[in-house]
């Protein structure tokens, strides 16, 4: 009977140790089953790392824009509805009562002289002019900076660029507190009708 020689098994060992540390890590043999980085695999390679972390920033990022965009619509949405309610802000409010008395609303009790209070101017936001059918066919501009010129009469509408007060248009159309205007480029596009000034 031959002897087998001491290096066949030392070959035959280096074979079933590589195989079955293949296998742990795989996962066949309950190994290396884990997420990277989880209690079943703690470590993890810095590429992993930097990877998951630019995913979770990424999607945060879209997050945050998305949240930058409705925050952008409801105050577009908000300065319409300022407008449609005058526009203007009260200063001074409620009279103020003297000689012991309290006024509220502008009238004193307990015998008090008042200050009337003061009335709101009736605009239709920053520096706008009321909206008119009338309007039609005019050169104007916007009164802030800067200004959503979108794609329909609507604050949820896309945004075709930014307009600045230095920027002029022609009104064409008029639908409820908005104007479809056209720039001189020849962009047609709606802006909320108390960002416009007529000229």
């Amino acid at each position: 009977m031959r002897r087998i020689d001491w290096k066949v098994f030392v070959i035959i060992g280096l074979i079933v140790s590589v195989t079955v540390g293949f296998l742990y890590g795989t996962g066949f043999l309950g190994g290396g089953g884990g997420e990277p980085g989880s209690s079943d695999d703690p470590l993890i390679t810095s590429s992993y790392a930097e990877g998951t972390i630019e995913r979770q920033v990424a999607d945060l990022d879209q997050k945050v824009a998305e949240l930058t965009s409705q925050i952008q619509a409801l105050e577009n949405e908000l300065a319409i509805l300022n407008g449609a309610v005058g526009g203007g802000t009260a200063v001074g409010g409620a009279g103020t009562g003297t000689g012991g008395g309290t006024a509220t609303g502008g009238a004193a009790t307990g015998g008090g002289t008042t200050t009337p209070p003061a009335t709101a101017n009736p605009g239709t936001g920053t520096g706008g002019q009321p909206v008119s059918a009338g309007n039609v066919g005019k050169t104007a501009a916007v009164t802030n900076n800067p200004v959503n010129l979108r794609e329909s009469a609507s604050t949820s509408s896309n945004i075709l660029k930014k307009l600045t007060p230095t920027d002029t248009f022609e009104i064409t159309k008029v639908d409820n507190d908005w104007y479809q205007v056209r720039l001189s480029d020849g962009t047609i596009g709606w802006v909320a009708g108390y960002l416009v000034k007529v000229k």
